[in-house]
């Protein structure tokens, strides 16, 4: 029963980092496939940014979202992240709500689980953080020890 029990507590940190550790892809889709509820990545055009920058900063050149609501004229987006043309640097939002012009945006790409790459990423970090408890419970379990080998009782 002590044998398992490291196991099972090694199990939870391999349970959590492969639930963290999944891969995203971004797949090309247009605007009259858009589903309420779901990620994307808009790409702006150069006009769109610049009618944006109020909002959402000079030379945006992409934003991360979840779309709230599809209207004729605008999309309004809880922003996750901006990304500027020259310095190529991420901006994090913490879901803020915006407006963005449907003549904003040039495109858009879905937001998907790459299954294959998660696969492989969490089989890896659990093949890992196994090796790592099995190694640590080696060790402990030697350390335990009196530190003298007996030798065994001769034969009859």
């Amino acid at each position: 029963m002590l044998r398992r029990r490291p196991l099972r507590v090694a199990g939870v940190p391999i349970l959590a980092l492969t639930l963290f550790s999944a891969c995203y892809r971004y797949v090309p889709t247009t605007a009259a496939d858009l589903a309420v509820g779901s990620e994307y990545r808009g790409h702006l055009t150069d006009e769109g940014s610049r009618r944006v920058a109020p909002v959402i900063g000079e030379n945006v050149q992409q934003f991360d979202g979840r779309i709230v609501t599809v209207l004729d004229t605008a999309y309004l987006v809880a922003m996750s992240a901006t990304l500027k043309r020259a310095e190529q640097r991420r901006t994090i939002w913490t879901g803020e709500q915006l407006m963005i012009p449907r003549s904003a945006v040039n495109r858009f790409e879905l937001r998907q689980l790459d299954r294959p790459r998660t696969i492989r990423a969490a089989a890896l970090y659990g093949g890992g953080m196994l090796a790592i408890g099995v190694l640590v419970f080696s060790i402990k379990s030697l350390s335990s020890g009196s530190g003298t080998v007996t030798p065994p009782p001769p034969p009859p």
